[in-house]
């Protein structure tokens, strides 16, 4: 068994690796690096592949020519996981597995990157299913919860032994939408004999464990009623994938303002949760183009008390609505003592921290009350890791989707828990193979 190291090991984000068992290869996720995506124009995005692959904003998968790639296997719909698919799929002709949100979400994106003949190679897989994609080959999605809908770990049962790749995760008890994770079957799996678990490591440098999102539901209803009793402008701003949390607004708004949603991201997100029926969206309208979103704050313009916005923009993108507003592009402006509250957290790497500033610096600079932190984590800190290894009880363990510093942290933890750094934990870098004995 061989493990290609593909993307997600320099870095938070482009997640890819494979798995080799005999001559069949299953490929793991296929993201993009966001920090390099973000702020590119139109004209950037359309680079050659190679050229996006150069400059880091793609896995490279050059490891893999001429390999028998027989999966593409999904753990979830975060675009850092499944957004190079338009780019690097179509040369492997192979099954592209995921859940029905996942497979939704990328639908939608093979429709914008004007790749639609890759959606014949879509396989729809549910969690506690399983799949056999080669001889001695099966993939088996478990439910685990995310901060978006229909997230797994997936196990890939070789005859070489079990690898477990957890995708992104965190361990809530009490989720809002679906189902409290699959513990069941993951100690059923740690009693069979996990030969390699791949954890990703986002959060790993933060002690304790993650807060359900059930927390952050009771905070949205106290940050709205706290906001409403001002009569002034609210927005909330979120993760357009975060189905729950934009459910959970929606609820705590309890008809009070009027619900205009805006962002293209959005507008994408929600249409796909609504088609398999995530989300109820009944009276509450969505603007995803410039003109129309344009249109929709010169409405909001007249009476903003009435309304509640949310919107996308987040992170601080430049291109996202929320950093337009904030620099004067529309004719809606925030006016001094209005309300914005950032229902989300700022994803770890330097151009999102930039780009927070940013936009922070420019809404205060209006006089305009912000409210952070409205929010719970969607991966695991370091006590909910420590929960996982003890679950599995792996062989061997290889941490992803962080810098070194964020690898080194896990594998510390992974050193408490008994393993040997260099034999049965390991530090690898993109591009690196490395046999699992």
């Amino acid at each position: 068994m061989k493990l290609y190291a593909l993307g997600g090991y320099n870095e938070v984000g482009k997640n890819m690796c494979a798995i080799e068992v005999g001559k069949d290869v299953v490929i793991i996720d296929m993201g993009v690096h966001m920090d390099k995506i973000v702020g590119m124009d139109e004209e950037e995005r359309n680079m050659p592949t190679k050229d996006l692959i150069k400059m880091g904003a793609l896995p490279n998968d050059v490891l893999l020519k001429g390999k028998n790639v027989v999966a593409i296997v999904l753990t979830h719909g975060h675009l850092d996981h499944i957004a190079a698919i338009p780019r690097l799929a179509e040369k492997y002709n192979c099954p592209i597995i995921g859940t029905p949100y996942t497979l939704e979400i990328l639908k939608n994106i093979l429709a914008d990157e004007k790749k639609p003949q890759l959606v014949k190679n879509l396989y729809l897989l549910s969690a506690g299913e399983k799949a056999t994609v080669a001889h001695n080959l099966d993939v088996e999605f478990i439910h685990m919860t995310h901060s978006i809908p229909d997230a797994v770990m997936i196990a890939l049962h070789t005859k070489d032994g079990i690898v477990v790749h957890t995708g992104d995760y965190k361990l809530d008890n009490n989720p809002t939408i679906g189902n409290a994770p699959d513990y069941k079957r993951l100690k059923k799996l740690g009693k069979l004999g996990v030969k390699l678990l791949l954890s990703e490591c986002v959060r790993v440098q933060d002690s304790a464990r993650t807060e359900p999102e059930y927390v952050a539901k009771v905070m949205v209803e106290d940050a709205l009623d706290r906001a409403y009793a001002d009569h002034s402008a609210v927005a909330i701003t979120t993760f357009a994938s975060h189905i729950a949390r934009i459910r959970s607004i929606i609820k705590a708004n309890r008809g009070r303002r009027e619900i205009i949603m805006i962002g293209r991201s959005l507008e994408s997100y929600t249409a796909a949760a609504q088609r398999i029926k995530l989300i109820d969206l009944e009276g509450i309208k969505i603007y995803g183009r410039r003109k129309s979103i344009g249109y929709a704050l010169k409405n909001i313009k007249t009476k903003p008390e009435n309304y509640l916005i949310i919107s996308t923009g987040n992170q601080g993108e430049p291109n996202a609505v929320l950093s337009r507003i904030a620099r004067k592009e529309f004719e809606f402006t925030f006016d001094k003592e209005d309300q914005v509250i950032f229902s989300s957290e700022v994803i770890p790497n330097p151009v999102n921290v930039a780009n927070r500033y940013v936009l922070e610096r420019d809404l205060k600079e209006q006089g305009v009350r912000l409210m952070e932190g409205v929010h719970t984590s969607g991966h695991a800190r370091r006590e909910d890791h420590r929960d996982l290894i003890r679950m599995l009880t792996p062989k061997n363990i290889i941490p992803h989707h962080g810098e070194t510093e964020r690898l080194a942290s896990y594998a510390a933890l992974a050193m408490e828990e008994g393993y040997i750094l260099g034999d049965t934990v390991k530090i690898l870098y993109n591009g690196a193979i490395i046999d699992i004995n």
